[in-house]
């Protein structure tokens, strides 16, 4: 009996995950091709179905990845108070106006899913205009400060939390998690 049940929990469909890349043109410091991204996807795979799309550069590639259904949203970028970039820190890939097609995107997530914008500064004005597109019922985490590579911690997997940590002007790092 306990074998069978261990069979059927394996063998039930896991929930969707997404993580998305920016272009990275740097070789040496890398901010998202790093040791610690490689384990935030590995300890997200003992709960999901984890897809990831590298090295994703235009708005074009952003819209046209494939998110039906996905419970977990990880869009990972450049970003500033308004905006993410995917091509490096100056260009603007997505920002406010880019709403419609953003509420768009999302609409194809889970009604309950989690966006995660894994990038600095998008807490100030991104996030709102994400949370905004991806409507009440989707939950949204960002930061307002400067995160170092290491700055997304994992706390819980059911129900999923994330820690984000960043370092200010000083070097003191503080809790910069901004959640809508």
């Amino acid at each position: 009996m306990f074998i069978f049940v261990a069979w059927l929990l394996a063998a039930a469909p896991r929930e969707r995950a997404v993580m998305i890349y920016p272009r990275e043109h740097v070789w040496v410091h890398r901010a998202f091709y790093n040791r610690h991204q490689r384990e935030l996807q590995q300890e997200l795979r003992q709960r999901y179905a984890v897809e990831i799309h590298e090295q994703v550069a235009t708005e074009e590639e952003l819209f046209a990845i494939d998110i039906r259904g996905a419970r977990l949203l990880v869009l990972s970028a450049h970003g500033g108070p308004y905006a993410m970039s995917f091509d490096g820190r100056r260009k603007r890939t997505v920002d406010a106006s880019d709403q419609m097609r953003l509420a768009l995107f999302f609409s194809q997530l889970a009604p309950d899913a989690t966006i995660i914008l894994q990038s600095c500064y998008t807490g100030l004005g991104f996030a709102r205009v994400v949370k905004k597109a991806a409507g009440p019922s989707r939950h949204v985490i960002a930061a307002e400060g400067e995160i170092p590579t290491d700055g997304v911690a994992i706390t819980s997997l059911a129900p999923l939390d994330v820690a984000i940590t960043c370092r200010d002007d000083r070097g003191q790092m503080w809790d910069c998690k901004v959640g809508l």
